[in-house]
């Protein structure tokens, strides 16, 4: 009897261990449901995968045009022996990946073609350090999306009438992202033009603000995205692809945080149940013994 009683208790109490998962799963799944929005506009998930999709495809691009680029150099598809692209690669050596004073050039040059002789491994070795290079300078560009929009939002709560000392505390804790350069601002108006810009240069958060403005070329918040007619422009069409993949992307984003999220509900939601159900079992073993 006691058996029959404990089994119908862990039956109830598993059930609402896994109805409490079930709700609170349901409550984390709504949250990320439009990952593609924030109120009105679109989401800091949205703007970031687009600006960091587009970066990628840029730095990708560096290398391909650098390869372009060492092709076209005068005398280089025509080389036929390492001495003439010894000495190109003496005279592009920074764009080489090439760190050297001018008096250890030489040394520098012979230590990169490493002995080759044979001129086709040897041109290889040079369009790959050459697109590297330029992938490489390409990619240092670039800031990291997630600390763009954590400044981004630090400063929208810093506010509008944020004193000195509450700005001079502000650049203190994001000293990095701001740059040397920016070290010593100290009022509300310097610092939105070092992130915002003015009509003479673009401000650090600029990767942020012209992905927002692609994305809300094509996209609208109450619409979604709009297809471009047939007749419209290459750029346009690209932007319209780039910033599907953006979408896409943070779907798929939030689709596996939400699962993840939902899984470890529905865990906490059992352990519950068995913790409700245990301690009676427990108990009334303990009496029977």
């Amino acid at each position: 009897m006691v058996d029959a009683v404990n089994n119908n208790n862990s039956a109830v109490y598993t059930g609402i261990g896994t109805g409490v998962g079930l709700l609170a799963g349901g409550a984390y799944g709504g949250h990320f449901s439009k990952p593609l929005l924030k109120g009105d506009a679109p989401s800091d998930a949205f703007v970031r995968r687009y600006y960091e999709n587009d970066a990628k495809a840029q730095i990708a691009k560096a290398g391909e045009d650098a390869k372009k680029a060492l092709l076209a150099i005068d005398g280089y598809k025509d080389a036929d022996n390492v001495n003439k692209l010894s000495e190109i690669v003496k005279n592009k050596a920074a764009e080489f990946g090439i760190k050297a004073d001018a008096d250890k050039l030489d040394d520098a040059v012979n230590e990169f073609v490493g002995g080759e002789t044979d001129v086709a491994k040897l041109k290889t070795k040079m369009e790959t350090a050459y697109a590297d290079t330029a992938v490489d300078a390409k990619a240092a560009s670039f800031k990291d999306g997630k600390e763009l929009t954590k400044l981004q939002n630090a400063f929208a709560k810093l506010g509008e009438n944020a004193d000195d000392n509450a700005v001079k505390e502000f650049v203190k804790n994001n000293a990095e992202l701001l740059g040397e350069k920016n070290k010593d601002i100290s009022n509300l108006a310097d610092l939105k033009k070092a992130l915002y810009g003015d009509g003479s240069a673009k401000g650090i958060l600029a990767p942020l603000v012209d992905a927002k403005k692609s994305i809300l070329e094509h996209f609208y918040p109450k619409d979604g995205i709009k297809n471009l007619e047939a007749n419209a422009e290459e750029a346009a069409k690209s932007t319209l692809e780039a910033v599907k993949k953006a979408a896409k992307d943070t779907k798929l984003w939030a689709g596996a945080k939400w699962a993840i999220g939902l899984g470890a509900v529905l865990g906490l939601g059992s352990y519950i149940g068995s913790k409700l159900a245990a301690p009676k079992v427990a108990q009334e073993n303990e009496e029977q013994a």
